[in-house]
């Protein structure tokens, strides 16, 4: 062995003598050959030339080059020569006033004819907003959708209203027509049944998480993080439509990254924006009025077995008007209070102005350019005694400390108030829910024996209905927001190809709530030790997030065909949360509204403190062979706080994806209609670590039993809980045709989702009825379609359309156990394996029974307790699935409708002539099916609640062929239980947007530009739900989806507004 040794020494020593040798022979020093000299030994000459798309005409002064290569300029006849050491690379062609354009060789050399549109035609040839900074789109190997609009124009108070209808895949759904509400967002479908299922946002670098620490004490209130961004400020949106593996066990439902406006120049520039408008009332339901009310109370008392004598003593049916005596008055004392004619919807519902300014300044110098902008909103809205006021504020530099080192920093500050009104199912303070359900004969001001108003308010009527005039005028519901985000980035290039960099941020966000509920006016239940007269809460909710991001970039370049983009990185985000809420009871005076002035035995307190920490290495690989095929590989290696003991500190997550650039391939250098033509395909995994901070952790919580506090047990904690898992595998196309006057893109995806979130059952002795695993599975799949064209490109005439389309279909593969029920707004919600999450789940129906003949015939029976009651006539006719018995009962149940569509998307056009343009925008949603939570309050008729205009067909005598059942007080036998009554068709096309706007010609001087526009919103819906509104989501979870529960419709609304630029 040791012999073998010495030679291979003595080898490798001969070996390195070898060029030692060389070298003192010649005494020279091998020089390195550069660049030019290269590409003067394989230069190739290509020539070529530039002519707008539309005149024709050849263009002077536009940018040929090669990126690294070489460059060169157009002249007065639009034609170029350049240098490239092979006929197979990329043209970068771009100049002022045009679009920029990638153009193959694709082996050609001479009479290249490339025709440039303007810059405000949309373009395929774009970089594209990754979170690893800007990528030419070509090199894009998953699917993205860049949103680059101009949103100086638009309305929307959040930047999620931006995206509905054009981002296919993405389903964006207005909450409510509350402003400042949001939308919530799913992106290809839901992946999970209890975790957040939404996009993760990252805000100029900086992660935001789209969570709260507590939960609101305003009913149907969802605080969103996107409320901090003035849409004027977006520069541009682009949605990750993959698992986004880069961002490992946050990235599992896709992201959404914004953009804000920095400076492009020294140059100072100023941008003045005024904005007024005004939203119209809605279209009312058609509920009862004053007489026909009257009729149905007078049937629902008779049901309840009140005698003609007993009736007529009843307020509202005695007409004798009181008569004052010497001894007091005589007659119905109550005759004004509930015999007046009152519209509360028209007073539930006003106009409300609405109006937005903002100031913009950019500039700088050859070191810094800063961009900087205030803006100042107020909205009153649609419900009376709402509304929403914001000030925003943002500073964002660019600093260039030497050639190689770069700092940028963002910086902004929100302050915003809202009025709120309650929305949800919890009834009783929601204004739309009193002012529906209140008798119209009722009113809202004291009337005397005299019919004298008094300014006072009337208290809760006979019937138990709030006043809804107290609701909006005296119940206080407001919400304050203070919120700071900054982060600054540092770039260093080590030399030409390897670059360093660094991110730190910082958000703090602080929500204050104030919530009371005067002394009359509303109902109120009780409390265990006494009754309440009024009730006092408060609510601070903090939040804070540390996070960094370092990574390294390196490009390798291999030749001339070779390309290899490295990356390595680490992300570190700390959050801390606190909530805190009191509640008080029973203050001397509705004047004292803080919890101090409730009674001390009566106040209660709660709240809750976390932390809880990211930490994540990456690793990014980027391929590229002639600039036609393209292969990238990631992985991200994610440790969680939120994680269980038993699986170890960190998770994997690997994706692979690739393109073929179709259309750069030599065989296509005779087909001049096609622009683009690229396939790609990949598969991606991501994570959820939205499990809980502390559900894999065991934890303690004070309890109060009689004034005396304790600790218990606050979970069975579950030790091996692991973050949700994503897989997606994603095949897809896009495509340019024209000169770019047609595009589309199509990809088709299937998600399967692992390690889902579940809950099983365990026996009640543990002291708990549940326990969290990660036993569920789930599965997406679906397309996305868009398509976009110039139909027409004349010189003073142009018109663009296009359309997006969605589909997917969602399908639970696995439980703990068959299936889990949960009840929702009077509702039942079906999770069961093999079908899609959020159906609905109730019984069937076959019209009403007619006679009492058909309800023997069939012979069914309704159990009551003890006691056995018998459909008859003018009972709804339950079709009897469990044909073992005779009985409507829970055997009985069965899907009766899906709330996820068959497809969705959006439709655009828009026609500039000259000066004008005239733009439109709609939105559409086909074959979701809607639980109608306010129809089935209104039309239960088990109650003294007033009913919508429906109930005037209602079952009345033998023989009555009709689909609304009888009327009988308390229901006895729940006619108005969850059934398809209640389930409608929910589809609907959305006349979203229309914008006409003017640029005013401007000379040089002062003035840089003037625009003024007009703006309409919410034109009209086409759709044959009977609610407000089709489009809504009451809540963030797709096991809430499709429920309509007295929610805030969205209204026509008009806007005016100029901008000046200076």
């Amino acid at each position: 062995m040791i012999e073998k040794i010495k030679y291979v020494g003595l080898l490798v020593a001969c070996a390195c003598a070898i060029p030692g040798f060389a070298q003192e022979q010649t005494d020279t020093v091998p020089r390195k050959i550069t660049h030019e000299e290269r590409l003067a030994v394989n230069a190739k000459t290509v020539k070529g030339t530039v002519v707008d798309a539309v005149k024709g005409m050849p263009l002077e002064g536009i940018s040929i080059s090669i990126p690294g290569i070489s460059a060169a300029m157009t002249n007065e006849k639009g034609e170029f020569s350049i240098r490239t050491n092979t006929q197979e690379a990329e043209l970068l062609v771009s100049g002022p006033g045009y679009q920029q354009k990638w153009v193959a060789l694709k082996g050609r050399s001479t009479n290249i004819r490339i025709a440039l549109n303007d810059e405000a035609t949309a373009t395929v040839f774009k970089d594209i907003l990754t979170p690893l900074g800007y990528v030419s789109g070509n090199r894009v190997t998953t699917p993205i959708t860049q949103l680059d609009d101009d949103n100086s124009k638009s309305p929307a108070v959040t930047p999620d209203a931006l995206l509905q209808g054009k981002v296919a895949g993405l389903n964006a759904i207005t909450r409510s027509g509350m402003d400042g509400a949001g939308l919530n967002t799913f992106l290809h479908g839901f992946n999970s049944i209890y975790t957040n299922s939404q996009p993760l946002l990252i805000i100029d670098g900086m992660i935001v998480e789209n969570m709260s620490a507590g939960v609101s004490l305003i009913d149907g209130y969802l605080s969103t993080p996107l409320n901090s961004i003035d849409v004027k400020d977006i520069e541009r949106i682009s949605v990750l439509k993959d698992a986004s593996v880069l961002y490992g066990v946050k990235g599992a439902n896709g992201a959404i990254i914004v953009e804000t406006k920095r400076a492009k120049s020294p140059e100072t520039t100023i941008n003045v924006h005024a904005q007024m408008g005004v939203n119209m009332k809605p279209s009312s339901i058609p509920v009862l009025d004053a007489s026909q009310s009257k009729r149905y109370l007078a049937s629902v008392y008779q049901s309840r077995g009140y005698s003609a004598n007993q009736m007529s003593k009843l307020p509202f049916l005695n007409s004798e008007k009181p008569v004052l005596q010497e001894w007091g008055y005589e007659g119905n004392v109550d005759y004004y209070r509930y015999n007046k004619s009152t519209d509360w919807q028209d007073n539930l519902f006003s106009k409300g102005f609405k109006s937005d300014y903002s100031l913009s300044v950019t500039g700088g110098d050859e070191v810094a350019l800063y961009a900087v902008s205030l803006g100042m909103l107020s909205n009153k809205g649609v419900i009376d005694g709402t509304d929403y006021s914001r000030f925003t504020a943002r500073l964002n530099t660019d600093i260039s400390i030497s050639p190689k080192l770069k700092v940028q920093t963002s910086m902004s500050f929100i302050y915003g108030k809202k009025n709120l009104a309650a929305e949800g199912s919890k009834s009783a303070l929601n204004p739309i829910y009193s002012s529906l359900a209140k008798a119209p004969f009722t009113v809202a001001n004291i009337y005397d024996e005299q019919d004298l108003m008094s300014p006072l308010l009337e208290n809760v009527d006979m019937f138990g209905i709030a006043n809804p005039q107290v609701v909006l005028d005296d119940v206080m519901h407001e919400n304050s927001n203070y919120g700071f985000m900054g982060n600054v980035s540092v770039k260093y290039s080590v030399w030409k190809d390897l670059t360093l960099s660094t991110v730190v941020g910082l958000r703090f966000n602080k929500e204050r709530e104030r919530v009371f509920h005067p002394s009359s006016g509303i109902p109120y239940g009780e409390l265990p030790t006494a009754m309440i007269t009024n009730e006092l809460q408060h609510r601070v909710e903090r939040i804070f997030t540390l996070s960094n991001e370092t990574r390294a970039n390196y490009l390798f370049k291999f030749g001339a065909d070779h390309r290899l983009d490295a990356t390595l990185g680490m992300r570190y985000l700390n959050t801390k949360g606190e909530d805190d809420w009191g509640k008080g009871y029973n203050s001397a005076s509705d004047n004292f509204t803080s919890i101090n002035y409730g009674l001390n035995e009566l106040r209660q307190a709660g709240g809750s403190i976390g932390e809880w920490n990211w930490l994540a290495f990456y690793a990014n690989l980027a391929y590229s062979w002639k600039d036609r095929y393209f292969l990238t590989g990631t992985f991200s290696a994610d440790a969680s706080s939120r994680y269980g003991d038993d699986i170890g500190q960190f998770q994997s997550f690997p994706a692979i994806s690739g393109a073929w650039l179709i259309s750069s391939e030599p065989f296509m250098r005779n087909i001049d209609k096609v622009d683009l033509l690229k396939l790609r395909a990949g598969y991606s995994t991501a994570g959820n670590d939205d499990i809980g901070n502390f559900t894999a952790r065991r934890y303690y919580t004070s309890q109060n039993l009689m004034g005396n506090y304790g600790l218990v047990r606050g979970n069975l904690v579950n030790t091996a809980l692991k973050p949700e898992r994503v897989g997606k595998f994603n095949v897809g196309v896009d495509a340019s045709f024209f000169n770019e006057r047609l595009s589309l893109s199509a990809d088709f995806y299937r998600t399967n989702v692992k390690d889902m979130i579940a809950y099983s059952s365990i026996t009640p002795i543990s002291g708990f009825s549940t326990y969290v695993d990660n036993n569920g599975e789930m599965q997406n799949t679906g397309f996305d379609f868009s398509l976009s064209g110039r139909l027409l490109n004349l010189r003073e005439l142009k018109w663009d359309a296009g359309l997006t389309a969605s589909h997917y279909k969602n399908k639970v593969t696995k439980l703990n156990g068959d299936r889990y029920l949960t009840d929702i707004a009077g509702g039942t919600i079906l999770t069961e394996v093999g079908k899609p999450l959020g159906v609905f789940y109730g019984y069937k129906t076959n019209g009403v029974y007619a006679t009492s003949a058909e309800a023997a015939t069939d012979g069914l029976y309704h159990r009551s307790g003890l006691q056995d009651l018998a459909f008859g006539a003018g009972d709804v006719r339950f079709v009897n699935l469990n044909a073992a018995d005779k009985y409507i009962n829970e055997s009985d149940r069965t899907v009766i409708g899906d709330p996820n569509p068959d497809v969705f998307g959006g439709l655009f056009t828009s026609v500039s002539w000259k000066q004008f343009k005239l733009s439109a925008r709609f939105t559409y949603s086909v074959g979701n099916d809607v639980y109608n939570y306010t129809r089935s309050t209104l039309e239960s008729m088990n109650g003294l609640a007033n009913q919508t205009q429906v109930v005037l067909n209602r079952w009345t005598k033998e023989g009555q062929i009709t689909n609304v059942p009888r009327v009988v007080y308390g229901d006895p036998m729940q006619n108005s239980r969850f059934s398809d009554r209640w389930i409608e068709d929910g589809s609907y096309l959305k006349f979203k947007n229309l914008t006409l706007s003017y640029d005013v010609p401007m000379k040089k001087g002062l003035i840089r530009g003037l625009q003024v526009y007009a703006v309409a919103e919410n034109l009209g819906t086409l759709t044959s739900y009977k609610g407000y509104d089709p489009e809504f989501s009451v809540t963030a979870s797709p096991l809430g989806y499709g429920i309509d529960a007295f929610v805030t419709p969205q209204t026509r609304t008009f806007y005016v507004g100029l901008i000046l630029g200076l």
